[in-house]
């Protein structure tokens, strides 16, 4: 189960849920980045990067908001992307090539196990990265040592669920179909992880962060349609898609039902627009 998994399994599951996940990421990259990048503004003002800085991001996945980032340090400036997916890493190397950002470096490794060195950087970021980290705690601490004294640290995660009905709609689709109770978000790699209301800023305090706030913001994802959506989910590798891969065909067109019919009510003209809602968290060391 989710909740009683060893640190090593923990790293483990991620990093292969990553690696299968990649080519699908890449497939409906214009889609997920759209979405992904409304709490991009609020990470910004957090961060208040300014041009020489160099910056720190987090479970940088296919290279956001790091290339973003990378734009408004440069041309003094640097960004480092971190990310446990050699695959997704991949995927951010060409989308640096084809925009011509070289002052940005992606590197393989778990931040809870990092150690930054010298120099020590001026801002860190993760944008719905933190979630996954089995040590949350320890990757807390790992980020403030990295930061230089005065850094500031923003980070992104998905709020509760009755504010994200995209996963609520996910749980009740795949209800009949389910033996085991979902997982406790809280103890297992799970989008709305730190979704309760200041987890994540009483942790940061704890990692010995000054000056914490949080703030919400409107995270809606949109789809191209109700086909577009179920292709996203159940084409790209994930928890729900080995589920729809485990049932018959009769069962699968089911599942496809329930989902479809789950999200119709964010219909608005040819697209899905279901509403979101994040946490912006941000500290100084």
């Amino acid at each position: 189960m989710a909740g009683t998994l060893t640190p090593a399994r923990w790293r483990a599951v991620v990093k292969d849920d990553w690696r299968r996940a990649a080519a699908g990421w890449e497939r409906f990259e214009p889609q997920f980045l759209y979405s992904l990048g409304s709490v991009d503004p609020a990470l910004i003002r957090a961060l208040e990067p300014r041009p020489g800085h160099r910056l720190l991001d987090i479970g940088c996945g296919s290279g956001e908001p790091t290339l973003t980032l990378a734009q408004l340090v440069a041309p003094r400036g640097s960004v480092l992307g971190l990310d446990v997916s050699p695959h997704m890493l991949a995927i951010g190397r060409r989308r640096a090539k084809s925009r011509g950002v070289r002052n940005v470096r992606f590197r393989a490794g778990d931040i809870a196990r990092f150690r930054a060195g010298l120099p020590r950087f001026h801002r860190a970021v993760s944008r719905y990265g933190l979630m996954f980290v089995d040590d949350i705690p320890a990757a807390l601490g790992n980020i403030r040592a990295a930061l230089m004294p005065g850094g500031r640290a923003a980070f992104a995660v998905w709020g509760p669920m009755e504010r994200n009905p995209f996963f609520a709609v996910r749980v009740e689709a795949t209800r009949p179909f389910t033996k085991a109770p979902p997982p406790d978000p809280e103890r297992s790699p799970h989008p709305l992880r730190l979704a309760r209301p200041g987890l994540l800023a009483r942790l940061m305090r704890r990692a010995g962060f000054m000056g914490v706030k949080a703030v919400g913001v409107h995270a809606p994802l949109t789809y191209g349609g109700i086909d577009q959506y179920l292709a996203m989910n159940l084409s790209v590798p994930s928890p729900l898609r080995d589920v729809y891969l485990a049932l018959s065909r009769r069962d699968q067109k089911r599942l496809r039902d329930r989902l479809a019919r789950g999200m119709r009510p964010f219909r608005v003209g040819p697209l899905i627009r279901a509403p979101g809602f994040a946490w912006v968290v941000s500290g100084r060391r």
